[in-house]
């Protein structure tokens, strides 16, 4: 028996505790967005740090959605969903869609995209994506879209991030964050591993 193998065999695991797991986890610095999905009168939205971008040709992201999410059945009778990446003055948004808002979008500046789902106006920017898989991940589902439709139109404010348990605005000390210098295309998220 190899030296590696009787290590392995030896070691106990310990179970990691979930409220340990979200804690360290959530030092991880992360975006934050809103999926919606749904139609005119019907549509639902949640907000979400889990996403990524995964293949540039096709377009594809994914993020994570509790097992239990009311926008489970939303996206899967509709089958499209918008990603709308979150500016750092909406923290409030993203709090309140964070929690079951019982007056859906109103009072929420929106516009549906030419595909349906529903489409934050005030963001960055927003993904309209078709889904073409959704694969188990334990506790979530891990739902993978393909982009029909993009745009940025406000690209020029500062993102909305997620640490250490708190929402807040990616500021700089010397103007926009990666304006500072040269863009290096091994950086980009799509391209990474």
């Amino acid at each position: 028996m190899s030296a590696a193998r009787s290590l392995t065999h030896s070691q106990v695991k310990q179970p990691i505790a979930p409220k340990e797991f979200r804690r360290v986890c959530g030092l991880f610095a992360t975006g934050v967005t809103v999926i919606t999905a749904g139609t005119e009168g019907q549509a639902e939205g949640t907000t979400v740090n889990s996403f990524t971008s995964v293949s540039l040709d096709p377009s594809l992201v994914l993020f994570c959605l509790h097992k239990e999410s009311r926008m489970h059945a939303v996206i899967g009778r509709h089958r499209t969903f918008a990603v709308n990446f979150l500016a750092g003055s909406q923290q409030e948004l993203a709090r309140a869609f964070a929690a079951r808002r019982p007056e859906g979008f109103h009072g929420v500046p929106h516009h549906f995209a030419p595909d349906g789902p529903p489409v934050l106006t005030e963001a960055l920017a927003y993904l309209t994506c078709s889904t073409v898989a959704v694969h188990p991940g334990g506790d979530h589902d891990i739902v993978v879209g393909e982009v029909l439709e993009l745009a940025a139109p406000g690209s020029t404010r500062e993102p909305l991030i997620f640490f250490d348990g708190t929402l807040g605005p990616l500021e700089s000390t010397d103007g926009r964050f990666g304006q500072a210098g040269p863009k290096h295309p091994a950086a980009s998220p799509a391209r990474a591993g």
